[in-house]
């Protein structure tokens, strides 16, 4: 079974991950850093209620891009529907 690690954002400003507030791409980085130490092939899904939180959108996927985190490992979820380049 796959391990998914959600990251969702509810607002502009900040990440929510396991119920903890992450507001830079730094503390995102950190958190799925330590995340994956226990599940190092987990799937990160990046999880927005709305599209217009572009700035906390980007801080989450920059985050994960900085702990090496693409292509199938990496998934953006927009009001539950796959986010396209």
């Amino acid at each position: 079974m796959e391990t998914i690690i959600v990251l969702k954002i509810g607002d502009q400003l900040h990440v929510d991950f396991n119920g903890k507030e992450l507001h830079t791409a730094t503390e995102v980085a950190d958190a799925l850093e330590e995340a994956l130490a226990h599940t190092p092939d987990a799937i990160v899904s990046i999880e927005a209620d709305s599209s217009p939180h572009y700035e906390a959108i980007g801080k989450a996927i920059y985050g994960a891009h900085r702990t090496g985190l693409a292509g199938d490992r990496l998934r953006v979820l927009v009001d539950g529907k796959p986010l396209r380049a």
